[in-house]
């Protein structure tokens, strides 16, 4: 057997980084191995850079996140002011405007309407993988972490009370303790994401008969999620804005009406090192996009993005200057946010089998949202302490 890790995590975002930081704030002294199917660190808040233009950078997930702690949590409380502290991050300083029918523009003044803008809204004094970069290495100077990138996890076996973790690439890794923050090692839908005829929980505790296992698999495969699709938009390099464009980013968050309508949730302008600005479209309705996506039919995208862009910029007398558009990017979420019915949180960890799970999907308040993440790997990394 190759050498085995004190802790494997499957997945490289959020809570799986705030994972590894209150850990080894706490003194894990342990190996940990990191896996992730993505270039890099960041989750649904990866941050992507164009491979001819390096000095793009787009937090395709969102350069915001929100922090609401109504109910005073002692862990986030101490963790967002160390954040602060370190300059990791700051209170934000983007625009946020609400779209109404009409595509005419407000200040978004009732914030508690929208889940990723209610309470305290912070962004990274840097990018936001760069944030999650800093989290894994603060406390690293050991050099405990190894990272294993573009691995997606397909197989699972726990045997001798070791688990071992296989990707779709002849990858295998080993860890006396596996956490992780992807709920699709347990979730029907990993049938046909990870291209395998079992789930892979299921497949590597088939003989168990365990009720943690058995209700955690169960509540998780009832909980219902957001599919999304998001579109980067990158317009020709000399293309400036002029008018209510004063901040780094500035968001057109669109009311419901007008989001079932057109399909699209928000949309974030997002200025670059040379002022000029790239564009992401958040969208929740697959059903409008998926068959042109499914045909590549990137001029309906364009037309259809660039007609409900030029709305917003014309009704509200916002100047452009030669905004044409050069490509588009599709995201096509692998992970998906999780709306209903939340996974109770003392379902995160199971000593018998040495599993845990962290993320945004568990019951916390910020449920599917990026402090959902953060309580939940604070929690969860309190657990791990205590039991080794």
């Amino acid at each position: 057997m190759k050498d085995v890790y004190d802790l494997v995590l499957i997945g490289g975002g959020v809570s799986s980084c705030t994972l590894i930081f209150n850990l080894l704030k706490n003194g894990f002294k342990g190996r940990i191995g990191v896996v992730e199917a993505g270039r890099g660190l960041g989750g649904r808040c990866s941050t992507r850079r164009r491979q001819n233009k390096e000095n793009l950078a787009i937090n395709h997930g969102s350069p915001i996140f929100n922090i609401t702690n109504t109910l005073k949590n002692p862990l986030l409380n101490s963790f967002i002011s160390q954040l602060l502290e370190n300059n990791l991050i700051k209170k934000s300083e983007n625009s946020f405007y609400e779209v109404d029918n009409s595509f005419n523009l407000s200040n978004l003044t009732y914030k508690h309407n929208y889940n990723f803008y209610f309470g305290n809204v912070y962004q990274p004094n840097i990018l936001m993988s760069e944030l999650l970069e800093n989290l894994v290495s603060f406390y690293n100077s050991n050099d405990q972490i190894d990272f294993y990138f573009k691995k997606l996890i397909v197989k699972l076996n726990y045997e001798n009370n070791i688990w071992r973790i296989s990707s779709n690439k002849d990858f295998e890794i080993f860890g006396k303790l596996l956490i992780s923050s992807s709920n699709l090692i347990l979730h029907k839908r990993s049938l046909n994401i990870l291209n395998v005829n079992h789930i892979p929980l299921i497949d590597a505790l088939k003989n168990s008969n365990n009720t943690y296992i058995d209700e955690i698999i169960s509540l998780t495969n009832n909980q219902e999620y957001i599919k999304r699709v998001n579109f980067i938009i990158y317009p020709k390099s000399n293309f400036y804005m002029d008018g209510i464009f004063d901040k780094d980013n500035i968001h057109f968050i669109f009311n419901n009406n007008l989001e079932k309508n057109i399909g699209i949730e928000r949309i974030i302008f997002q200025k670059q090192i040379d002022n000029t600005f790239c564009i992401v479209v958040h969208t929740k309705n697959r059903e409008i996009f998926q068959k042109e996506i499914i045909k590549d039919d990137n001029k309906f995208l364009y037309e259809y993005l660039f007609k409900n862009l030029d709305k917003i910029l014309k009704r509200n007398s916002v100047s452009t200057r030669n905004f044409s558009i050069d490509d588009i990017s599709i995201m096509n979420w692998r992970a998906s946010q999780p709306i209903g019915k939340a996974i109770p949180a003392r379902l995160q960890f199971c000593k018998d089998y040495k599993i845990g799970f962290c993320g945004d999907w568990f019951e916390f308040e910020g449920y599917g949202t990026v402090q959902g993440a953060f309580i939940s790997a604070l929690t969860l990394s309190e657990k791990i302490s205590k039991f080794i």
